[in-house]
């Protein structure tokens, strides 16, 4: 009886490029067939992590509400000046925006280890390299929902209002996943290139932080400063979450402007990303 070989692999063939880009049907083709692998991928990290006991779990939920916890003791007694907000109002305020700073802020420093923490694949397989920067954005994503239902139900218990303005937030999920999607794309190979620049990403989330509306409200900042926070990214994406969530339908400035910004981010960080993708496994 005759074995019957397996079908050959096929062979992937890198040619120079006028741009430097791969060819960007390909490649994408290329992403989408292996949706599979990034879902098993983004499932074994949160396996890594415990996620599979009942400690591991909560800790999802437990993490961010123990920051809101220290914020809210430091907005009890550092307040700004002339500002006196409603407690219940401003616990809500709390949750929600670290619970999506941690997103932004998880997704920065997982897509910048992306590469690093993968090099093994990247020197033995051939496909997208793209895929790992996506599978840290999609863990941060699944860090998120948890959280939100926490949310949902705190913002309940505080006899907060829930609006039509909710119907809003899908869009702002999706911009805000494009954005720290570009995010990743564009710091991870950076790290690879400059190693150093991993060591920074501490000192820039905890800056960024603070430029954030995060521990404090949009209608908190003092006039001469707003001008300036307004060319921090986050502030306008911030700035229309806390519209949604007050029960508001948020500004069309402040959602363009954040689509405007999602996009920038994604665009730019996915070319510098496939430009440099084939020097990674030379930098290793």
């Amino acid at each position: 009886m005759t074995a019957i070989s397996p079908p050959p692999r096929p062979v992937t063939v890198y040619e120079p490029t006028v741009t430097g880009l791969p060819a960007m049907g390909p490649y994408l083709r290329g992403i989408w067939a292996r949706r599979p692998f990034m879902w098993h991928l983004a499932r074994t990290e949160l396996k890594a992590r415990n996620y599979d006991t009942a400690l591991g779990q909560v800790w999802i939920i437990l993490d961010p509400m123990l920051m809101v916890a220290v914020y809210y003791m430091l907005r009890s007694v550092v307040r700004p000046i002339g500002t006196e907000l409603d407690r219940n109002f401003l616990i809500d305020h709390l949750i929600w925006a670290v619970c999506f700073f941690q997103f932004t802020s998880k997704s920065l420093r997982s897509g910048a280890q992306s590469i690093l923490s993968n090099k093994q694949m990247i020197l033995n397989t051939a496909f997208p390299r793209a895929i790992f920067p996506i599978v840290a954005v999609t863990i941060g994503f699944l860090d998120l929902m948890p959280t939100l239902v926490v949310y949902a139900i705190i913002h309940a218990i505080l006899g907060l209002p829930f609006g039509i303005s909710l119907a809003v937030l899908p869009l702002m999920l999706v911009l805000l996943t494009m954005f720290n999607l570009g995010c990743a794309l564009l710091y991870a190979p950076l790290a690879v290139f400059f190693r150093d620049t991993t060591a920074l990403l501490p000192y820039l989330s905890q800056v960024w932080l603070y430029m954030t509306p995060v521990l404090y409200t949009v209608g908190e900042i003092p006039p001469n400063l707003k001008p300036i926070l307004q060319w921090n990214p986050l502030y306008v994406f911030w700035a229309a979450l806390e519209q949604i969530f007050a029960g508001r339908m948020p500004s069309p400035g402040y959602v363009l402007a954040s689509a405007a910004w999602a996009v920038a981010f994604l665009l730019g960080g996915a070319v510098l990303f496939l430009i440099r993708e084939r020097d990674f496994a030379i930098r290793f």
